[in-house]
């Protein structure tokens, strides 16, 4: 399956493309309605960023506009085993599929971005490279930066403390010492608090669980220290390592790539 987009009532839609049945589909008025004349999206530089309740990013793709003047952006949903591409309507605060002859509403889903690039290298506990990102700093000052670091199957957020030689990630209630990890480098980053945790667009995640929820990058206030950690989406809340332990934490900031 392909990006695509086709014109129907006025409207440049977003389609999927099936070169295996030979046309592309598109949804409109609660249908799915298949076009033989159609566009595909070609190129570099493409990545797709989750997103919710039709939320877009200040980067993402769009097909066209409504005939009242409204932007459309591309998206893509699982629903029923499959990962189908389809139109995010802001105003409807979804993403709509084209899906077993229905026009089918997801209220969580990916929009397709020209990638912001985070830069992500690898690192010692003990090296620093340029530019590092700041995320605070630990209970004596000690500055830490942003990080991330694999832990049973997962690119967890990290806490890197070089002055220590040491870098953390939390996990299954425990704080773990990770040897090998990547430091995010470059400008560009912001730290802010979500407004009743809904996380913007533009926030920076390093990877995803298991489950395919995303594991975005967040900092807290905890015992002196301002420490970086994984904000859950599903729990509404910051995860920090510190102490040995994972901590939770209700009011935290999140970084975003502007």
């Amino acid at each position: 399956m392909y990006v695509g987009r086709a014109m129907h009532e006025g409207d440049n839609l977003p389609a999927k493309v099936v070169p295996s049945k030979g046309q592309a589909y598109i949804c409109w008025g609660g249908l799915e309605i298949p076009k033989h004349n159609y566009e595909v999206l070609v190129g570099q530089g493409y990545g797709w960023q989750p997103c919710y309740n039709g939320a877009v990013p200040p980067n993402a793709v769009r097909s066209g506009l409504t005939r009242t003047g409204e932007p459309l952006y591309v998206g893509r949903g699982h629903y029923s085993n499959s990962l189908c591409v389809g139109k995010i309507h802001p105003s409807h605060g979804c993403l709509y599929i084209p899906f077993g002859g229905q026009e089918i509403r997801l209220n969580t889903y990916e929009v397709l971005v020209f990638e912001h690039i985070n830069n992500w290298v690898a690192a010692t506990p003990n090296y620093t490279p340029p530019g590092a990102v700041v995320a605070g700093h630990d209970t004596d000052r000690a500055v830490i930066y942003v990080g991330r670091a694999m832990h049973e199957g997962e690119l967890l957020p990290a806490k890197i403390i070089p002055s220590k030689g040491c870098a953390y990630v939390c996990y299954g209630g425990y704080e773990i010492n990770k040897r090998n990890h990547e430091v995010l480098c470059g400008p560009g980053y912001a730290w802010i608090k979500p407004h009743h945790h809904v996380i913007p667009p533009n926030a920076v995640f390093t990877g995803r669980s298991r489950n395919g929820e995303p594991l975005f990058v967040g900092r807290g206030h905890h015992h002196g220290s301002l420490t970086p950690g994984l904000v859950s989406v599903s729990q509404r809340c910051l995860f920090i390592p510190y102490g040995g332990r994972e901590i939770r934490i209700s009011d935290y900031e999140v970084l975003i790539k502007q």
